[in-house]
């Protein structure tokens, strides 16, 4: 299915009383900062990144349903702006137009044809930001994406297929009840049935669907994050932090704009009795949850999940971290930590067997060496241990292949007795099935 984005493209005008072009590092750094200082409650995230031939992209999280909008520039002046538009809603559409057209007022840059830059050739063309505001637009541009979606996800049903996930984060499978699984939860197949004949449900599963960021975007903002990120036990490192204090931060802003919503009382009180501090919301929040009903409780990641890292997939445990590199996936709790990497492999005459790889980067195992065949799929392993920390680790490293695909595996564990653990973990890596593919 195709993902509808915004792509503009325009330059940086010259500065200075000697108007010079300023270097893409600072003009990077300018709308970054500017965007700390002026959106602080939406800017989740930034970060820099250098590209070859010396190209500067600062990509920004604005929504936790949201693909990072990136900016792109070089010293020439040259600048691109990219933001996928779904599955957040067409207040994010209106939102990030007008965010484009005041990143040009204040950092002096000409989008469009105005600019004298055009498209390079694999670009898609400028947008028109000016359209891209317009309200009717931006509904016909999310309902289409949604409407298209919904109908995939009831055609699979209908050939007996499972649910399938709709605008959830990529590279990543949750386990759900229902025909579609979105980032504001699952929904079964009389919702899926009644939204492909009445448009207006659409509401029900779109995170930002008003122009305004009101107390029922804030809920949904918060409720993007319980379902996909929480990880649902004490927070182990900063990130996690951030995310449970940017839920109770959201919820706490939401309340008091409109307390009629329907806010998730006994997860909020979780977050607050991971957190420990005790203030005049939490109390209201205590004294809520001990009255809310009973259901099904929020969040994905209360269930094992399968990640998905460069064409292979392993389930594991959705308390686990979640840390991607272009290179690696890396992931742990509780004394277990799991490191992937995965590769195409080829021969000048054609995809490498399995067999092949396996010879090429596993000799280092040496002769006792553990293998498993499931099919079409070959691996190798050696258990060791590893006290170079200064506490011994028990550590697996390992390799699965099949034809024209390889991937490596390490898994350090600190119980002894995890050992059998490691094994099914390593055994249970293979490559992705078309269906979860096409699903996430």
């Amino acid at each position: 299915m195709s993902q509808p984005s915004l792509h503009v493209v325009g330059h940086v005008a010259r500065r200075g009383l000697i108007p010079r072009q300023p270097p893409a590092e600072r003009v990077l750094a300018d709308i970054e900062g500017w965007l700390r200082a002026e959106y602080p409650d939406v800017v989740r995230s930034t970060r820099t990144r250098s590209h070859a031939g010396g190209d500067q992209e600062l990509l920004v999280g604005l929504h936790p349903a949201a693909a990072d909008l990136a900016i792109r520039t070089d010293d020439t002046g040259r600048v691109s702006g990219t933001a996928p538009l779904v599955p957040v809603g067409p207040g994010y559409q209106t939102f990030v137009a007008r965010l484009f057209q005041r990143i040009a007022t204040e950092h002096g840059i000409a989008w469009g044809p105005e600019s004298g830059t055009s498209p390079a050739p694999d670009e898609p063309p400028s947008a028109d930001l000016f359209a891209a505001i317009d309200r009717s637009t931006a509904e016909r541009t999310y309902l289409t994406w949604l409407g298209a979606g919904l109908i995939a996800a009831r055609d699979s049903r209908r050939r007996g297929g499972p649910g399938i996930q709709l605008g959830t984060p990529p590279g990543i499978a949750f386990a759900f009840d229902g025909a579609v699984a979105t980032s504001l939860g699952p929904r079964d197949d009389t919702w899926l049935e009644r939204a492909i004949a009445d448009s207006r449900l659409a509401l029900d599963v779109t995170a930002w669907w008003a122009d305004a960021t009101d107390a029922r975007y804030l809920l949904n903002r918060a409720l993007c994050l319980m379902w996909t990120e929480v990880r649902w036990r004490a927070p182990i490192d900063e990130q996690e932090r951030r995310v449970n204090d940017e839920v109770l931060r959201t919820l706490a802003r939401a309340f008091p704009l409109d307390p009629s919503l329907p806010y998730p009382w006994r997860e909020w009180k979780e977050l607050v009795d991971y957190r420990g501090s005790v203030d005049a919301m939490t109390r209201q929040v205590e004294g809520r949850a001990l009255r809310a009903e009973r259901g099904s409780p929020i969040g994905y990641r209360r269930q094992p999940v399968r990640i998905v890292h460069e064409g292979w997939e392993l389930e594991v445990p959705g308390s686990f971290t979640d840390r991607r590199t272009e290179d690696e996936w890396s992931g742990g709790d509780g004394g277990r930590t799991i490191r992937i990497a995965a590769t195409e492999t080829g021969t000048p005459q054609g995809p490498m067997s399995a067999h092949a790889f396996l010879e090429q980067v596993a000799p280092d195992l040496g002769p006792d060496a553990l293998s498993h065949q499931a099919g079409h799929i070959m691996g190798r392993a050696r258990l060791a241990t590893d006290p170079s920390s200064g506490v011994e680790i028990g550590v697996l490293e390992g390799y699965s292949a099949v034809v024209g695909k390889g991937a490596a595996i390490r898994i350090e564990f600190g119980d002894s007795a995890d050992w059998r653990w490691a094994l099914d973990v390593w055994r249970a890596l293979r490559p992705l099935d078309e269906g979860l593919r096409a699903a996430v």
